[in-house]
């Protein structure tokens, strides 16, 4: 009996520890894919039926949308174009992925910023084909002057003078772009690495990072809206803006919204215990809408980038002549 009773003393005493330290799971935790999925309920798994489904009505449009781009623009003009339009159905697979594995949120979140970044320099590749290339543009320019007061930046640019174009400038435009991937991407490869390695350091140092992040988005996208101008008044038929747009709407969505939501949330009462807790559901709500933003995006894209272009296939123009000419 001694020795039973030793037994359960030296057991409360192991315990002890973790008495003091209070633990217990947080509404804030993410569970393991263990206890994820051995208390699934009846909404999350309505949920991920209904986002599975999203997401293959959003690559069906990609894919559509990929076939009229196959048979209308040629080779110069396709790959990037096509580049662009996968920007959206990559974005609803990492909102999915994030449903069934709730700790990657992070990781999927990265990939939906990515989009931002790397759509940004594909994006201006694009435009720039469309007038062959920026020598090509210099020339049809005709040394007009251009406006510098944008958005995001139209506010506090507007004492700016025209600047008129030159190698030197159209050199500090495409930096200004292609600057996101490098920057963006190092910081977000960081960021990841202390989430998933002591969160609590990863919150400490995060808002040394946003400053960064922000002035690197604001400047890409300052130097694209400028480069859209230009080109949309040689070409103003092709709906620039427009694909300008649905490029912006990747990170007002996938970031901006995204962030605000993800704090917003915290105020209404969602889920119960771990492990179908509180994140699970604030997740779950954003992802889904995110996956359905972006299948409203993919519509609008495929809109944009259905337009006839300069770039038309060239043996649908010749057999478009030899009928005429019979």
């Amino acid at each position: 009996m001694n020795d039973s009773k030793d037994w359960e003393d030296q057991q409360l005493l192991e315990l002890e520890p973790y008495r003091e330290l209070n633990y217990t799971p947080s509404i804030y935790e993410h569970p393991t894919l263990a206890d994820y999925y051995s208390n699934m309920t009846s909404p999350i798994v309505l949920s991920i039926f209904a986002a599975s489904l999203l997401t293959i009505v959003n690559i069906s449009i990609f894919f559509s949308t990929v076939a009229w781009l196959r048979q209308r623009l040629n080779q110069t003009l396709r790959l990037p174009s096509i580049a662009m339009v996968s920007l959206y159905p990559i974005i609803s697979m990492a909102a999915l992925f994030t449903l069934f594995v709730p700790y990657s949120w992070f990781v999927c979140h990265t990939v939906m910023h990515a989009m931002f970044m790397f759509g940004g320099p594909i994006f201006r590749m694009l435009l720039f084909r469309y007038v062959d290339s920026e020598q090509n543009y210099l020339k049809q320019n005709g040394g007009e002057a251009v406006q510098l007061n944008t958005p995001p930046c139209c506010c506090w640019c507007v004492c700016l003078p025209l600047v008129v174009l030159t190698k030197t400038k159209m050199c500090i435009s495409r930096c200004m772009v292609w600057q996101m991937p490098f920057v963006q991407g190092l910081i977000m490869l960081v960021l990841n690495v202390l989430y998933y390695g002591d969160v609590v350091l990863y919150r400490q140092v995060l808002f040394f990072f946003i400053p960064f992040i922000i002035a690197s988005v604001v400047s890409g996208a300052w130097s694209l809206q400028i480069t859209v101008r230009m080109i949309t008044k040689l070409h103003g038929n092709y709906q620039l803006r427009k694909k300008m747009f649905c490029l912006q709407l990747v990170i007002v969505l996938c970031k901006v919204q995204y962030l605000v939501l993800y704090e917003q949330l915290k105020a209404v009462p969602l889920g119960g215990d771990y492990p179908m807790n509180h994140t699970i559901y604030k997740q779950t709500i954003i992802n889904i809408l995110i996956l359905v933003e972006m299948v409203l995006v993919s519509l609008f894209a495929k809109s944009a980038y259905r337009t006839p272009v300069q770039g038309e296939n060239e043996e649908l123009q010749k057999a478009e002549q030899q009928g005429t000419h019979i």
